[in-house]
């Protein structure tokens, strides 16, 4: 009996020690700025210990990888690393990149952007689709496409290569509305294949090797999954200028004939008075923005609910959590759990645009979601219909049911635009995606909320509900 009673308090020891381990590498990682966060993954996929997406988000398996890599480096396993254990994994990621001399290229044909191997490969040869790259003795072999939807379109295409035939063996297939994956074997050689669905397009890469090359291609081949991205060739820098975070201008500096002067996203702190949109999270009367809206304010005032104080800004991702100073809200926003943003669904957004003009009078309006992506296809975000003014930043974007998918961030700017592409945008507002949110807040030790309606409501019902936990934000300098 006695031994089952020591049995019983070492178990019950040891997994509080590793959950203590676990919310203490959280806390470090989340400590980290998101490119940070974005590096030390990247060099795990390379050292061998990351095998999933690169994201710059915390869960169990970047737990196991970090605590993998100090285990074969003979490291205390918290999850933590020291700056000399940073130093070794540099070193250690760092010397495959250099080896098989893994850099980023912009390819115009495909309009992709993605890292490769180059020292791997000798130049590339055009072909119908896009471009083949191949090692000098054809052990390795790369191809990038682009595949109308016209000529096939996205899923027909999934279809197509993950289609049962001899010689090929599929180990992974995955199908996303954004993106879908297939890996496996073909006549004896490892594959690899990831494919971003665009408006009018498919785009990816497929990268086969021969087996004797596997202890490395497998990282090379998650790495470049994770650094593939839309590319719009020339205008890639200009369009980084367009994007306009739609925060009201400071008050008494401009007026309704500055139209769409506002400041570039994602600067933080406007120089004066301003005002920006935000919603309720939690009971205790934690509210979501974003940083570029709250991330400099000498002091913070919620209409209608009291002062506030700022708990923490992700300035990389543009998100920030404030509290009231009374502690305590009776409704909030819960997020939508698990399902993934569709192209074309209902969305709704609320917000404080135009203060002075309209008054302070709260904004709803309707759109659909219009691209899966932001400027530069950055999957951080999703771009909308739905009307953004000055003033929006930071409102929620809920769907048919109410629940939470996104956060407005940003929208093109018409006059920079009309000057870079000759025409003035309509309605191409960007919001970040709720996800991001959510795990923001977890890293603060916050506990989201998560919708479990999955009944359609009405658009009134919606801003009924919507409207208890929208707020408007005062930053005051």
């Amino acid at each position: 009996m006695r031994s089952i009673v020591f049995v019983f308090l070492f178990l019950l020891f040891s997994v509080n020690s590793v959950l203590a381990d676990y919310n203490q590498s959280k806390e470090w990682f989340y400590s980290r700025d998101w490119q940070d966060r974005i590096r030390i993954q990247f060099l795990l996929v390379f050292t061998g210990d990351y095998d999933t997406v690169v994201d710059g988000a915390f869960g169990p398996r970047t737990y196991a990888a970090l605590t993998s890599f100090q285990k074969k480096n003979k490291f205390s396993q918290d999850g933590a690393l020291e700056e000399n254990e940073l130093l070794v994994l540099q070193n250690h990621g760092l010397d495959l990149v250099r080896r098989v001399g893994f850099e980023t290229r912009h390819e115009a044909e495909t309009g992709l952007t993605l890292g490769l191997p180059a020292k791997l490969f000798e130049q590339p040869k055009p072909t119908r689709l896009g471009n083949r790259w191949q090692a000098y003795d054809g052990s390795i072999e790369l191809e990038t496409l682009r595949v109308q939807d016209k000529e096939t379109s996205y899923r027909d295409l999934f279809n197509r290569l993950t289609k049962p035939t001899p010689g090929r063996n599929i180990d992974t297939k995955l199908i996303r509305n954004d993106f879908f994956v297939v890996s496996g074997l073909q006549d004896g050689r490892d594959f690899f294949m990831r494919v971003m669905r665009t408006e009018n397009d498919s785009r990816g890469f497929s990268l086969t090797w021969d087996s004797k090359h596997s202890v490395f291609m497998d990282r090379v081949a998650l790495a470049m999954s994770s650094s593939l991205a839309v590319y719009k060739g020339g205008e890639d820098d200009e369009l980084g200028a367009m994007t306009s975070a739609p925060e009201h201008p400071p008050i008494g500096e401009q007026t309704a004939a500055t139209g769409d002067q506002t400041a570039s996203a994602p600067v933080l702190g406007p120089k004066g008075n301003s005002s920006g949109s935000g919603f309720i999270v939690t009971d205790e009367g934690h509210i979501a923005t974003n940083a570029h809206v709250v991330g400099h304010c000498k002091s913070l005032e919620i209409a209608n609910h009291g002062e506030a104080a700022l708990v923490a800004a992700d300035e990389e991702n543009d998100l920030a959590i404030i509290q009231l100073k009374s502690g305590t809200a009776e409704h909030f926003a819960q997020f939508r759990a698990n399902q993934p943003i569709v192209r074309g669904e209902e969305v709704f957004v609320l917000g404080y645009p135009f203060a002075q003009i309209l008054d302070n009078n709260l904004n709803f309006t309707h759109g659909v979601v219009s691209s899966l992506a932001g400027i530069k296809g950055d999957i951080r975000h999703f771009m909308v219909s739905a009307p953004v003014q000055p003033g929006n930043s930071g409102g929620p974007v809920l769907d048919r049911t109410g629940a939470l998918i996104g956060t407005v961030v940003s929208r093109l700017d018409k006059f920079k635009t009309l000057k870079v592409a000759g025409d003035l945008p309509e309605n191409i507002n960007f919001a970040i995606r709720g996800r991001l949110m959510s795990t923001f807040m977890e890293s603060l030790g916050l506990a989201p909320s998560y919708n479990t309606i999955t009944s359609i409501k009405t658009p009134t019902r919606i801003d009924e509900e919507a409207a208890r936990y929208t707020v408007q934000i005062l930053c005051r300098n």
